[in-house]
């Protein structure tokens, strides 16, 4: 990893990128890396590397480095990655920042100039952040690739700075709903500097047509998962011991879990002879409150927390288990759908967002609609009366990632995405 620090040195002496026509150079900005709940951009800068092509990835935070995929090290991703940062010191950012004005000057007079307006940039000139965070793209990407629309927007300065020529942004879920919430102009230039707007889900397409003035930009390209990671596995319905539900979210509001919890205990009132045990994995600001509701609906027994896990832990925890719930307020394209069925279980989730992309109703698991605890407990129950539905339902869901979310697949089409934007 990069740090300030560690890459100062470095900006102040770039290396020459080029070479090999056929490799692509690739730049991915990225909210948080490494991180244990965004795999689906591990996936493609694994999937990048694999076919021969160079990705550097330019993160906003740095991630927990005590829960790593172990891809992050067999491919010395940390070596890669730059902390998009500046200097916290005031007087270390004037000293340094003063330097490297006058070297970026010297190597592109416009573009650094151009990060000091404050008319245009306002506090991130002023501040000289702006300065420092466009450093290391002085030297120029064959693709720049931003996920979710902040870093978008942030590309988009690095092309209107005319130091970056094609830009591709792939939309998540948040960002739709920030600009659903507060109007398309917070993502700024994004719109009119991309070359090309990523959709993962039909969702996110929908949005995008309303958000943009040239819909040509717009591409449908869904996150995917590696499958060779899923081994399928036939259900074994529970005889002689309780059936295992699992959940795979970050503990926060939009994750629906205080439902999922209420929607368990209804279940387990309703059919008092029913054992039950539900895991959920994940980390969030939630966990308190979600601590409270387990103890006050008195499900101490039933419901455990095991925090964040790295992907092998997460995995095993799916073998071992029946259902997978996923009790969701909003979401674009959940990976954790996807992984349940390509391991064989059924699902029982909100239909929300794009998620009835992945969850067939009645034929993969069942639907239920959003912030509703007695719908969804129905749904959970209908499959629990129900268990030899279970391994018709799994292989229907394996079946059905195995043909539209292989990451293989999808990376072959990110590659010819790429290509035809740079012959255009």
């Amino acid at each position: 990893m990069r740090p300030w620090r560690a890459w100062r040195e470095e900006i102040f002496d770039f290396p020459t990128l080029g070479g090999d026509p056929t490799i692509m150079e690739i730049a991915f900005i990225v909210n948080e890396f490494p991180s244990v709940s965004e795999t689906f951009v591990l996936n493609q800068i694994t999937g990048l590397l694999d076919r021969g092509h160079s990705v550097d990835v330019f993160t906003r935070a740095l991630g927990r480095l005590d829960v790593l995929h172990p891809d992050i090290e067999r491919y010395r991703l940390m070596d890669r990655t730059t902390h998009l940062a500046c200097p916290a010191s005031r007087a270390v950012r004037a000293i340094c920042g003063l330097r490297l004005a006058l070297l970026q000057v010297g190597r592109d007079a416009r573009a650094a100039l151009g990060t000091l307006n404050v008319f245009r940039y306002g506090r991130g000139a002023l501040s000289l952040s702006l300065l420092f965070e466009t450093a290391p793209f002085f030297r120029s990407y064959d693709i720049v690739h931003s996920h979710f629309g902040h870093n978008g927007r942030f590309g988009a300065v690095l092309k209107r700075l005319g130091l970056q020529k094609k830009l591709v942004v792939t939309f998540h879920g948040h960002d739709i709903r920030m600009a659903n919430r507060h109007g398309r102009e917070i993502y700024g230039e994004l719109w009119d500097e991309a070359d090309c707007l990523v959709a993962i889900s039909k969702y996110n397409q929908e949005h995008l047509l309303r958000f943009t003035s040239d819909p040509r930009k717009i591409v449908y390209h869904p996150v995917g998962i590696d499958l060779r990671r899923f081994c399928y596995r036939p259900a074994v319905p529970p005889r002689d011991r309780p059936a295992r539900l699992i959940s795979v979210a970050r503990l926060v509001e939009e994750k629906g879990l205080v439902y999922g919890l209420e929607a368990v205990q209804r279940v387990l009132e309703k059919r008092p002879g029913m054992r039950l045990l539900y895991d959920i994995i994940g980390e969030g600001k939630l966990r308190d409150v979600l601590e409270r509701e387990i103890d006050e609906r008195g499900l101490q027994e039933t419901v455990r927390l095991h925090g964040a896990r790295d992907q092998a832990a997460v995995i095993e925890a799916l073998r071992t288990s029946d259902i997978l719930l996923a009790p969701s307020l909003a979401e674009a394209l959940p990976l954790s759908l996807m992984e349940a069925h390509a391991i064989g279980l059924p699902v029982v989730a909100t239909r929300v967002g794009s998620v009835d992309q992945i969850v067939l109703d009645g034929r993969t698991g069942f639907l239920a609609p959003p912030g509703d605890a007695i719908a969804f407990g129905g749904r959970l129950e209908r499959l629990l009366r129900d268990p030899e539905r279970w391994e018709a339902m799994g292989r229907a869901g394996r079946e059905h990632v195995e043909r539209h979310y292989d990451i293989e697949r999808l990376n072959d089409r990110l590659v010819e995405l790429y290509q035809g934007l740079l012959a255009a």
